[in-house]
């Protein structure tokens, strides 16, 4: 049995039927599965109501989903396009991570009955203020950038239909495909849902009942998490002081440049009587103990009605690229990352577009002109050793080129090669 035919079978297993030969040898040898089947029991046990409120007939299926989801973080982080092979665990691994434990009756009760009474919920409507820049995708953050505003519109039913906009990028997902786009670049990517996801860190925000089910469902993940459960008038606050989440022994690049990979406080507040988020806030907390609000919600509403023609409303004039089709080329496969970066910069000095289709393979031709005019002519001084930071699936090459107008440059390029061609991409740093 392999893990996907053991993943698909969690949710029968969960309901109480008995486990086959072949289910049980693979749970007591693969140390992933076994990871991943504790957090759905732990996430089912969590939010199962200890109360009055009843959750519907589809509120396993939805924890169970969440918390399948829970197993494998990996990141967004490309600067002008995207994150494109991000899996679904990358939402958890992002804005809401409250990966804590709550030994508290009472709060383990008030949040049980919380995600049963949002299962409810028709529509949402988030309003928030982010320090990130207006092209970004919706995980990178910066402690040092002014806040700008972003909205989140969430439409649930037979299937999730949802909406993210922010200055200069929209994402938006309509049951079937998954979109995003960067508006002044005409250019955007589309795939299906299940396997591309623009949203980023701002996933848990799609479905609240994920803000309640990750603290239970990734609580072994986390060390050194603190928090305080505190009820106030007609409401709940939880606190949580986070650290940065990922790798920093190679380099600390990535530190700070998410909310996940920031040393964070969040408060989320919560009413107490429906169970409904009423606000959050979430601060980085830097190095000389000072915060900086990275984000926080300017106003939540739930159940306003949402026309679904606006909600799934694409652009005109927006050169798509499906991500699902095969990279050309294989003059990037089977090398090192470092091998990868030289052969890219210096086809960029050249501008072999030949190369260059393969390692932007994602871009559109709108940007790669603004590559050009800017990279165009270059030549490469030296490539430094590739490290690993933070939560990123690829890995940071650093660079220094000369410009054809005789200014150095130095890069951190981002590259990974997590795509089924094993075929180096550039991500970012350019």
């Amino acid at each position: 049995m392999n893990c996907p035919e053991f993943r698909n079978r969690i949710i029968d297993l969960l309901d109480g039927r008995n486990f086959t030969h072949e289910e049980q040898h693979h749970l007591e040898h693969c140390p992933d599965c076994a990871a991943e089947f504790r957090a759905a029991t732990e996430a089912l046990d969590a939010v199962t109501p200890r109360s009055n409120p009843r959750a519907s007939d589809n509120l396993r299926d939805r924890i169970l989903t969440a918390a399948a989801s829970a197993g494998h973080p990996r990141r967004n982080r490309i600067y002008r396009l995207l994150g494109t092979m991000a899996a679904a665990a990358a939402i958890f691994a992002g804005v809401l991570l409250l990966t804590v434990r709550t030994p508290a009756y009472a709060a383990r009760k008030h949040f049980g009955c919380a995600a049963a009474v949002m299962n409810d919920v028709k529509t949402l409507r988030i309003a928030l203020r982010i320090r990130t820049t207006p092209r970004e995708n919706f995980t990178y953050t910066d402690p040092a950038l002014p806040p700008i505003p972003c909205t989140v519109t969430v439409e649930y039913g037979d299937t999730l239909r949802w909406r993210i906009e922010k200055p200069g990028r929209t994402a938006l997902c309509d049951g079937e495909t998954a979109r995003m786009w960067l508006r002044d670049a005409g250019e955007g990517w589309c795939s299906q849902a299940d396997g591309y996801h623009p949203e980023g860190e701002l996933g848990l925000l799609l479905d609240l009942q994920r803000l309640l089910l990750a603290e239970q469902a990734l609580a072994s993940r986390t060390k050194g998490a603190k928090y305080e459960i505190a009820e106030e008038d007609g409401s709940v606050r939880l606190t949580v002081a986070m650290p940065a989440q990922g790798d920093f022994s190679q380099s600390d690049y990535s530190l700070n440049s998410s909310i996940a990979e920031s040393n964070t406080l969040r408060e989320y507040r919560f009413d107490k009587q429906s169970g409904r988020l009423l606000d959050l806030c979430i601060s980085a907390v830097l190095p000389d103990g000072s915060r900086s609000v990275l984000l926080e919600s300017t106003g939540i509403v739930y159940d306003e009605p949402v026309d679904r023609a606006v909600l799934t409303a694409l652009p005109e004039n927006i050169e798509w690229t499906d991500l699902a089709a095969p990279i050309p080329g294989a003059q990037l496969v089977d090398i090192s990352a470092e091998e990868a970066a030289n052969r890219i910069l210096r086809a960029m000095g050249s501008w072999d577009e030949t190369l260059l289709d393969e390692a932007l393979h994602y871009y559109g031709t709108d940007i790669r002109k603004e590559l050009e005019a800017h990279y165009g002519g270059l030549a490469v001084i030296a490539i430094g050793q590739a490290v690993r930071s933070g939560q990123y699936a690829g890995v940071f090459v650093p660079c220094k080129v000369l410009l054809a107008n005789g200014k150095t440059e130095k890069l951190m390029l981002a590259l990974r090669n997590d795509n089924p061609e094993k075929c180096w991409l550039v991500d970012g740093g350019l």
